[in-house]
């Protein structure tokens, strides 16, 4: 069972102080009872020798009345519950009780003819302390003096006193709970954000970052995870999400070697890239070539491929079967490219719109090619302990990188086998055979383009196209960071939005056929 780590703590610390305050209580109480104790022994001590020092005369005198005023002088204290005065023959002479006066003092557990001078005894039965001390007169024995005294009083007192230090102790520990449990509380905050940011790299979410500014180990340990998060989403910028994600699921993958599988393979390559990288700053091309990247990237990712490498003005990518069936990945594979074709077209649409309405951007059109071609191939760790690269090889691969040489207009084109397996989903018309390069003439192949895709598949792919052109990438790859440029403002950014739905939403869809 999972034990938030702040009920623990706050338990722990609920029985430390729990512990600490019933010791502490039991020694301050076990110490004053003692004390109370002592100075009650010393008390009645007192009130007997002050007793017997001053009936003394009063005794040899014989002045019994005298003897039973002091007496009634000495019961006025609160805590004495009888005293009895005895002459030399151990007669009551004065007594709390008038009953008793003239009759032998009798006490079951005393004996007072065997006291010489003081003694002191504790009735357990009756609660009672009891003193007895000789009275003397000049130096002879005349009478002895009695004096019990009542423990209640004491008692009383120490309960009260434990009630107190409870009481006190309650209060003590509440505010100390309180306090601690504020001050852990505290802590704890940011130990979740801390927990909940791993989760999210954990997903792929490399964008996070904490807020905790706290000047202890807590500030440290944000800091060194903002550090990591950083690091972390620069490497992935270098290596497929994807490929991560596979390899922590099932880390037999990491281990050299591969395995033969049915693969399709996905090239696309932009048209008339020379001209541009002619024509504009380096600068200008990556930033051009990245904008369509970035939503090529998500639409492989989103069809549950692998983004193999980026070379040049070209993706290559690739889609291994599901373990549902065997030709997924042809069907993911020809998805991702008729999405791919479909967001450059649309994208292409937007940017000339931005022009006509005189909207400064740092995007241009450009057109792309892309084929896919299905086969046998290796998929596995290719290179060596310095680097490893999660690929594919075989024929497939240079197929489909010759292929994609045969859409100089644009098109989307597939091999045999996997126009075999999409048939269902896709129309496509027949292309005249043709030798790729590097090909013998025995190995010549037939292209064939797509032409169109069945409604519900062009629902899913409309669908993803209204997830790819969001506020979020027109703020980003329309204007430049650091440019000296306006940048767009709402209105702009919300009619570029409505063009791309429109394109969007084109029936019959045409970004297929030039």
């Amino acid at each position: 069972m999972r034990i938030p780590i702040a009920i623990k703590y706050s338990v722990l610390i609920l029985t430390t102080i729990l512990l600490t305050s019933v010791l502490l209580s039991w020694f301050f109480l076990d110490y004053m009872r003692t004390e109370m104790q002592s100075e009650l022994y010393k008390r009645g001590n007192s009130i007997a020798r002050n007793l017997a020092y001053s009936v003394a005369p009063l005794l040899l005198g014989k002045d019994e009345a005298k003897v039973a005023a002091t007496l009634k002088n000495v019961l006025t204290e609160p805590d004495v519950e009888e005293v009895s005065v005895l002459d030399h023959d151990f007669i009551i002479v004065a007594d709390g009780w008038p009953k008793l006066v003239g009759k032998k003092f009798n006490h079951p557990l005393l004996d007072v003819r065997s006291v010489k001078s003081f003694s002191m005894l504790e009735d357990e039965n009756k609660d009672q302390l009891i003193f007895v001390q000789v009275s003397s007169f000049g130096g002879v024995q005349v009478g002895t003096v009695v004096v019990k005294i009542s423990r209640k009083v004491l008692q009383v007192a120490i309960k009260s006193a434990t009630a107190r230090v409870l009481y006190i102790t309650g209060i003590i520990a509440g505010l100390v709970i309180l306090l601690s449990f504020l001050t852990l509380n505290r802590t704890i905050k940011p130990l979740a954000k801390v927990l909940e940011g791993t989760q999210r790299i954990s997903k792929g979410d490399f964008s996070i970052r904490l807020d905790i500014k706290s000047k202890d180990e807590i500030g440290d340990l944000a800091a060194a995870f903002n550090d990591m998060a950083a690091r972390t989403e620069l490497f992935f910028r270098y290596v497929d999400k994807s490929i991560a994600e596979r390899l922590a699921q099932d880390e037999s993958l990491a281990q050299p070697g591969g395995q033969l599988k049915q693969v399709s393979v996905l090239f696309g390559d932009m048209r008339d890239f020379t001209a541009l990288s002619n024509q504009r700053s380096p600068s200008d091309v990556v930033w051009i070539l990245n904008t369509y990247f970035d939503l090529f990237f998500q639409v492989v990712h989103r069809f549950n491929g692998v983004v193999d490498k980026t070379m040049g003005d070209a993706i290559m990518a690739f889609f291994e079967p599901s373990r549902v069936s065997e030709i997924d990945n042809s069907i993911s594979a020809t998805m991702a490219a008729v999405s791919m074709k479909a967001a450059a077209w649309v994208l292409n649409g937007v940017i000339v719109e931005a022009a006509s309405k005189k909207i400064s951007i740092q995007v241009e059109p450009r057109n792309f090619g892309f084929a896919v071609a299905t086969g046998r191939l290796i998929v596995g760790n290719i290179g060596s302990d310095r680097r490893m690269d999660y690929t594919v090889c075989g024929p497939a691969v240079n197929l489909a990188s010759r292929l994609q040489l045969e859409t100089p207009q644009g098109e989307v084109v597939l091999d045999k086998f996997t126009a075999m397996d999409v048939e269902e989903f896709i129309d496509f018309k027949e292309l005249p055979r043709v030798r790729p390069k590097g090909f013998s003439e025995a190995q010549a192949v037939t292209p064939f383009q797509v032409v169109r895709i069945v409604p519900i598949k062009m629902s899913e792919v409309r669908a993803l196209l209204v997830k790819l052109f969001s506020r979020h990438f027109f703020k980003t790859h329309f204007v430049r960071p650091g440019e000296n440029q306006t940048k767009l403002n709402a209105n702009q950014i919300q009619h570029l939005l409505d063009v791309a739905r429109q394109l969007i939403e084109k029936d019959p869809p045409i970004f297929l056929v030039q």
